[in-house]
């Protein structure tokens, strides 16, 4: 069932509306007219100029009303398609501007949540003040099941590998580094292997989050993470490893301040460890993205560069 009052704006689909209604079961140009919510003359008007323009005639009147001619019947048919092409179209911008209008749904790990949206959610809202942010802070797990379970628009992980069920793009680029109070650092001038590492107690983020499998991958082949603490808080990891509990493994990005002010430093590793990673937008493929969505991943994509 065609929308067909959708049409005033556009004089030419108006009048393709009105074959279509005639074609159907109105018996009369004022049944088609009201169909689309016009008056009486507006409709003959409208349908005298369509055929002036196409140079066919398409109607033929008698008594008993108004019939469409055999050309009128093929032009009508022809002009079916076109309506279900403007329904088609006019539902989409409507949907456009509806998620537009709305809130995009977005779930991101802990680094992710701390350091890098706060950049991203600025510039996007300078550029698209009529869409909102929701975001919620998970680790990495979670984030995934809440985009399989399709509860939020788009996940944010740092996970080493993206689950093969789920839509990737990459929106960033980080690395994990080795940290210690200034105590601790005196103990290692030269670059560690992932043996000598593998040997050493860390604090370590809890099981499920992006830098514990991270680290957990980096280690793997050299017998596995020693566990001095697990904290599932990234201050709290930070806190510890200050007060020089022991090192800590966190992203660069938590570190910045703390090596800045010279509480924490960088313990040099060498290039057997590999503690790079790729920063991932997910969603599931059953749930279509909105627009919001899609312009929020694009924005991010872009400040990749």
């Amino acid at each position: 069932m065609h929308d067909l009052t959708d049409m005033k704006e556009w004089p030419e689909l108006q009048a393709l509306g009105l074959l279509v209604a005639l074609s159907g079961n109105a018996r009369s140009i004022g049944q088609a007219a009201a169909k689309l919510d016009l008056a009486q003359p507006n409709a003959s008007r409208s349908l005298r100029n369509l055929e002036r323009d196409l140079k066919v005639p398409l109607l033929r009147r008698s008594p008993r009303g108004t019939e469409l001619t055999v050309e009128g019947q093929a032009v009508a048919e022809w002009a079916s398609t076109v309506i279900e092409a403007y329904d088609t179209l006019n539902a989409g911008v409507r949907a456009i501007q509806d998620a537009r209008a709305g809130t995009v749904k977005v779930s991101a790990s802990l680094t992710v949540a701390e350091y890098l949206m706060p950049r991203h959610l600025t510039t996007f809202r300078a550029a698209h003040p009529e869409i909102g942010i929701g975001l919620s802070v998970e680790n990495s797990a979670t984030v995934i099941d809440r985009v399989r379970r399709q509860s939020c628009d788009l996940g944010l992980i740092e996970s080493v590998s993206v689950p093969s069920d789920l839509t990737a793009e990459v929106v960033g680029r980080d690395r994990l580094m080795i940290a210690c109070a200034p105590s601790f650092a005196e103990a290692w001038s030269k670059p560690i292997t992932a043996e000598a590492l593998a040997e050493v107690p860390l604090l370590v983020r809890e099981i499920g989050s992006g830098t514990r499998e991270a680290i957990d991958s980096a280690l793997s082949r050299a017998g596995g993470v020693r566990v001095a603490g697990e904290y599932g808080s990234n201050s709290a990891l930070r806190i510890a490893a200050a007060t020089a509990v022991a090192p800590v493994v966190l992203s660069e990005l938590a570190l910045r301040d703390d090596f800045r002010s010279g509480r924490l430093l960088p313990l040099p590793v060498d290039d057997s460890v590999d503690l790079s990673r790729e920063l991932h937008a997910v969603w599931s493929p059953g749930r279509r993205q909105t627009p919001g969505a899609r312009l929020l991943l694009e924005h991010m994509v872009r400040s990749l560069g």
